[in-house]
């Protein structure tokens, strides 16, 4: 039996663990409608072995969080008394519990107050992770979360096809709402739909994809610009960008890394272009010494040191993500059946929230190699003469 995550090894909690000596404790996490919505989505159709909505739950947990196929669900559910079925009858009933398992993770999420505002702001992350089917070789499914921040819980979590790929064009966003998003959203038409939505956004760029211009409408050289900051400057520059012949202002906010963090990743990108057979570019490595961010909110509201704090939040769905990829093996898919796979995914989002709860870790994370707080204020570097 495998841990279901490292900081579960800590607790002595193992995967099946949650479907057996820990069940009680997960089911008094679970909405206190959990018969009534698993009838209302019609997940419980033939009460023959199964009889509740706790024993549907159970052995959908089973076989997704613990990666059984549907013959060692059935065995593990005649040994435990849960019910004897054959392989058929798992399938049967695992393929209705899909949208019920789907709500069950809103009803979760919901519970545990999604509209908190962080820092004052109301704030979702967004990111995407692809998921394969058995001897797939490519992308087969993207799970979409969003991630509260006050939390530090997922707060939405959509699942789509293989086309629908890491952009903010996908997503509507509310009048007000600020949204986190990584290097792989840092698309100018996806940053303008925020904006022309009423949004906001804190975003980190890629060097070479997001040309920027200064206000007065000349190219912006960003890692020229970038390379007038000392170690821990931070630079805040008015900057703007174009889609469709329209302007939209924001600002270009940044931070030299230390030496060691800058290292680590050239290290990546030079692995990373190894692999591919290429060498990287030189503007690559130099603007790895660098994080950077562009957003929309004004200085007062959101000072360059807070947008990148807010920025280094955005971490925690990446955390998220690797913890159910890498741990609670989300990487790859059992089934085929579009019905089966969405019911083994909402299976592993839903164990893994319950491993968040049970093991209650609090994760941290500088990309930028060091911690802002406590310290003096720190020096913001001006946009050179010209540029």
């Amino acid at each position: 039996m495998k841990p279901v995550c490292g900081f579960a090894i800590l607790l002595g909690m193992e995967n099946r663990a949650i479907v057996e000596s820990d069940w009680q404790a997960v089911l008094n996490m679970m909405p206190m409608d959990l018969e009534d919505s698993a009838r209302a989505k019609l997940a419980l159709r033939r009460r023959r072995e199964i009889r509740c909505a706790s024993d549907l739950l159970r052995l959908a947990l089973a076989y997704g969080l613990c990666d059984f196929s549907l013959r060692q669900t059935a065995a593990w559910a005649a040994l435990t008394g849960l019910g004897s079925l054959s392989d058929s009858a798992v399938l049967k009933r695992l393929q209705h519990a899909d949208k019920w398992l789907g709500y069950l993770i809103l009803r979760w999420l919901q519970d545990r107050g999604l509209t908190t505002s962080v820092p004052g702001l109301w704030v979702r992350i967004v990111d995407a992770t692809g998921v394969s089917e058995p001897g797939s070789k490519g992308t087969d499914w993207r799970v979409h979360l969003g991630l509260d921040l006050a939390q530090q819980r997922l707060a939405t979590v959509e699942l789509g096809g293989p086309q629908e790929g890491e952009t903010l064009r996908r997503h509507d966003f509310s009048p007000g709402e600020t949204v986190l998003a990584d290097r792989g959203y840092s698309q100018r038409s996806g940053v303008a739909k925020v904006l022309e939505e009423g949004g906001h956004l804190v975003v980190r760029l890629n060097w070479q994809n997001f040309p920027l211009e200064t206000r007065e409408g000349e190219p912006l050289d960003i890692v020229r610009c970038l390379e007038t900051l000392d170690q821990g400057e931070i630079g805040d520059w008015d900057v703007q960008f174009r889609v469709d012949g329209r302007i939209y202002s924001v600002r270009l906010v940044a931070v030299r890394k230390t030496e060691a963090a800058a290292a680590a990743e050239q290290k990546r990108i030079r692995q990373g272009k190894r692999s591919k057979g290429r060498q990287p570019h030189p503007q690559a490595l130099r603007a790895a010494h660098f994080v950077f961010v562009i957003t929309d909110w004004d200085r007062e509201t959101l000072p360059a040191v807070e947008a990148l704090e807010l920025y280094r939040l955005r971490w925690q769905i990446e955390m998220a993500f690797k913890r159910m990829k890498s741990l609670l093996h989300l990487d790859h898919l059992r089934a085929k059946d579009p019905a089966l796979a969405r019911t083994y995914l909402y299976a592993k989002i839903l164990g893994a929230l319950i491993v968040d709860e049970l093991c209650g870790e609090a994760l941290a994370f500088f990309p930028w190699g060091f911690p802002f707080f406590p310290q003096a204020r720190q020096p913001l570097a001006r946009l050179p003469s010209g540029r």
